[in-house]
């Protein structure tokens, strides 16, 4: 999850320096961002760490289809197997450890069906989902 962090913060800085055009607002809002990511990872175990980043690795490019809302992310995985699940509760679990803040809710259907994962609860805790885990990198759909 450090290296999503240090990733996150430096496409940040990147994204601060060809934005010359961007309100004081808004550069004060990434400030505040960068430090409440930093400052929000309680994950600190290097084995923990190093699965997390494998699970983020494995499960984004699994997803099918994302859906951008006012205040959350909702990743669709339209062909899930009983693995894809597993991995998906161990992401989560390692995200509450490493960020306390970060709302879940998970849909499973029945017979293997999509699954359905929202992310975020407010417009500036899914900004720091999008930051986190590079889901502006995604393909999205409305």
């Amino acid at each position: 999850m450090k290296l999503f962090l240090i990733i996150g913060l430096a496409f940040l800085g990147y994204a601060s320096s060809w934005a010359q055009n961007t309100s004081t607002k808004a550069m004060e809002t990434q400030k505040r961002l960068k430090e409440k990511i930093a400052l929000a990872c309680k994950l600190t175990d290097k084995e923990q760490i190093s699965r997390m980043n494998n699970l983020h690795q494995t499960i984004f490019r699994k997803v099918d289809k994302t859906v951008e809302r006012a205040t959350t992310y909702e990743l669709f995985f339209m062909h899930p197997d009983s693995r894809l699940t597993k991995e998906i509760f161990e992401f989560i679990g390692f995200e509450q450890l490493c960020c306390p803040w970060l709302h879940f809710q998970l849909s499973l259907q029945p017979a293997n069906g999509p699954i359905s994962l929202k992310m975020g609860n407010s417009k500036e805790t899914k900004e720091m989902v999008k930051l986190v885990m590079n889901l502006d990198k995604l393909q999205q759909s409305h």
